[in-house]
């Protein structure tokens, strides 16, 4: 599973990364098939923005989900949601505390993890 968090404190991610034994990583260029979480911090330079959106086309295969905490204060949300695949984006409040937005994350991974392991005949 390779999970792109937008929004998400490092603290919180390393959370949801150790529960899901993810490896947290910077970039989409680094997936690995055992399982990563991109950490992407808050884009603002047009170049960086660039540079992330090229990364998740060239990776766009991989990407399992793209989740956005607070999709109305990221000012790079549609170009984001442009360069996720289809179905595979996800956003949640920005209004969240700590434990809220853990819980919020778990429930959204058990149903990606879930239907990921599914069994089609």
């Amino acid at each position: 599973m390779n999970i792109v968090l937008y929004g998400v404190p490092a603290e919180t991610a390393g959370r949801i990364a150790d529960r899901y034994g993810l490896k947290v990583i910077n970039s989409p260029d680094k997936f690995d098939a055992s399982g990563t979480m991109v950490l992407v911090p808050s884009i603002n330079a047009p170049r960086y923005l660039l540079a992330f959106y090229n990364a998740m086309l060239r990776h766009e295969d991989d990407v399992d989900a793209v989740i956005i905490c607070g999709a109305d204060s990221c000012e790079a949300v549609s170009t984001v949601q442009y360069c996720t695949p289809l179905g595979k984006f996800f956003t949640l409040n920005g209004d969240l505390d700590g434990e809220e937005l853990v819980s919020e994350l778990c429930l959204l991974l058990d149903s990606l993890f879930a239907e990921g392991n599914q069994i089609n005949f």
